[in-house]
Formats: C-alpha cells, structure tokens, sequence
C-alpha cells in the first residue's frame, strides 16, 4: 500500500522523499504530521499457528489471527507491524487491529521532543486505523494460504 496524505506544513509535504536517520536507541524520529506523509508497503503477512490444546473436551471457540509488517521503500526503512484477527460479520469477512503495533518510530511534538513510547503507539494505533491494509492483507493470505 502506498499511503500518499495531504499534509499541513511545507516540512510534512516532504516526507515521502525524505531521508531519515537512525538515532542511537534504533528509532526514527518524526511528527505526526511527518508520520501522515509516509509511503509504506506491505512487505509480508501471516496465519498465527497456535491451535488449541485440548480439542478432545468438545467444541472449542476457533478464532484465525495472524501478522503483518509493513515498510518504506528506502533505507533506513521504517517498519510497522501489527496483529490482526478474522472476523465475521453481517455476511462478510473482516480483518481488524488488536494489540499495540510495533514499530522502530519514536513520534515527536512541535518541538522535536520524544512524546514516548506509549502515546507513540496509540497514535500508531490511531494512523493504523485510518489506513487501508485489510484488502491487501487479505489478498495476500487468500494467495499464500488459499486452497
């Protein structure tokens, strides 16, 4: 998925063609702002293979999750994955986000300070869920662990 967003100053706008660079601890630091202007692509997804235990004690309640990660075209890449799980309703199969993403992005306020660790992953959580992952996620399953 390519995630192309209007962004709000001149800086943002230039995101997408911006070099990041590799702090120390591992992160790449950047705004919200600067985080809305990213291209990412689907690098892969996945079925979790946990089954339940005891299937011997009568029916059990089968639930399908799995993973994706996702990534920017040029290096240093930054990275986000997270877990998602089946599910279906009125008729229809959909993917949804649980858990907190993972991610080598430490977000910033206007002053360039780190907002941490936890607001960084509920505003990931935030972005996530503005984008459109389940299609290509779920093409890629049906491809990869289709019949």
């Amino acid at each position: 998925m390519i995630r192309d967003m209007p962004s709000s100053s001149q800086d943002d706008a230039q995101t997408s063609d911006k070099t990041f660079t590799v702090s120390d601890d591992g992160y790449i630091r950047l705004s919200f702002g600067e985080l809305q202007s990213v291209n990412l692509r689907h690098l892969i997804s996945g079925l979790d293979e946990d089954m339940p235990t005891d299937i011997s004690a009568g029916a059990v309640i089968a639930m399908i999750t799995g993973f994706t990660e996702w990534i920017t075209p040029k290096s240093p890449a930054i990275t986000i994955g997270w877990d998602w799980k089946m599910d279906v309703a009125h008729n229809r199969v959909q993917l949804q986000r649980v858990g907190d993403p993972r991610s080598n992005i430490m977000l910033q306020d206007k002053d360039r300070v780190d907002v941490g660790p936890t607001k960084t992953a509920l505003l990931l959580e935030v972005w996530i869920d503005t984008l459109d992952w389940e299609s290509q996620v779920q093409k890629y399953i049906d491809i990869n662990y289709g019949p």
